[in-house]
């Protein structure tokens, strides 16, 4: 037997969603103070005198930890474009102080596309990458044009701490990317499992009460409730007023009423309250005979609209019935 789950409701699946970004995000954002804080120590011991350029890492550094506070204090999400943005104006601002587009600040403008891609939107990534397409050319003709300040270009400790910092930080980006996917990915797939089941339990009520329906031996009338038109009848309709069944799909129900104000008293009713109880009547055989039956109708839901249920019991064969 397969037992349904609750279906999660979206809206909490995208508040759900939200909430782990920023967690991944803030997270992210304490890394890269860290790494800058460590890389300007760094900077300022292993650099010879006078040629320090720890301020740069500082800004980095500040930069991220005010984009964590505003993502934890404020309401407003713009705390990754600042972030981005903090990071290609300290790429370009690095380059142009070592001289040269060769240095490991470069990697800094695939971080900042990288960045863009996981916590913004396509149109930030779009931004974000010709943005750093058209800085990086710019540095570029700078630099082959003799524009950029002499490079120093020693392949020091400074360079590999640099160029591995921004590394470890793509990695760790494209980490969170996959993890925040996978997650979509099998709640995806749970959703996919639970209308399975719910598929299969709806499918199984069906063909329950379609048996039931056709078992019967009670006459039983289907209709529209917008229209009163028949939907289907079941084989005690058809053997007890002698109908075809196919015959009467589309058929509005009042056509089995002999007398009209009885069907117009019984749809006001049924309307009102949803259900009439017995109530006795007259109704036509297929070949024209009246006949006194005792009638019972209920409202029932279904995906396609409203129906209406309809119990017929000829009185001369009708058992004991409360209230009838």
């Amino acid at each position: 037997m397969i037992d349904s789950l609750q279906l999660e409701d979206p809206s909490e699946i995208e508040r759900s969603q939200l909430q782990h970004q920023n967690r991944n995000l803030r997270w992210v954002l304490l890394i890269v103070a860290l790494f800058m804080l460590g890389m300007a120590a760094a900077d300022h011991v292993l650099a010879p005198a006078g040629d320090s350029r720890a301020y740069i890492s500082l800004s980095m550094g500040g930069v991220a930890l005010l984009a964590t506070l505003v993502l934890r204090y404020s309401r407003r999400r713009w705390e990754g474009a600042l972030v981005v943005t903090g990071v290609l104006v300290v790429a370009a601002w690095s380059v142009y102080s070592y001289g040269s587009i060769r240095s490991a600040s470069g990697f800094a403008f695939q971080g900042a596309v990288v960045m863009a891609g996981t916590y913004l939107s396509l149109r930030a990534l779009l931004a974000t990458t010709v943005s750093s397409v058209v800085v990086l050319g710019g540095l570029t003709w700078a630099e082959a044009s003799g524009q950029l300040p002499p490079a120093g270009m020693q392949p020091d400790l400074r360079y590999w701490l640099m160029g591995s910092a921004i590394l470890l930080l793509i990695g760790l980006q494209l980490y969170q990317t996959r993890r925040t996917t996978d997650e979509v990915y099998l709640r995806r797939l749970g959703q996919m499992e639970d209308r399975l089941r719910l598929e299969h339990e709806r499918d199984r009520s069906l063909r329950r009460f379609r048996r039931i329906f056709q078992l019967n031996p009670t006459a039983l009338l289907v209709q529209a409730a917008s229209t009163q038109a028949v939907v289907a009848v079941n084989p005690a309709f058809e053997r007890c007023f002698g109908y075809a069944g196919p015959r009467l799909e589309g058929v509005r129900a009042d056509a089995f009423w002999a007398d009209p104000q009885q069907w117009q008293a019984h749809c006001r009713v049924l309307f009102e309250k949803g259900h009439t109880g017995w109530q006795p009547a007259r109704w036509r055989h297929a070949d024209g005979e009246a006949v006194d039956v005792l009638v019972c109708s209920e409202l029932n839901e279904d995906p396609g609209g409203l129906l209406i249920l309809t119990t017929v019991v000829e009185e001369n064969n009708a058992p004991d019935i409360p209230g009838a």
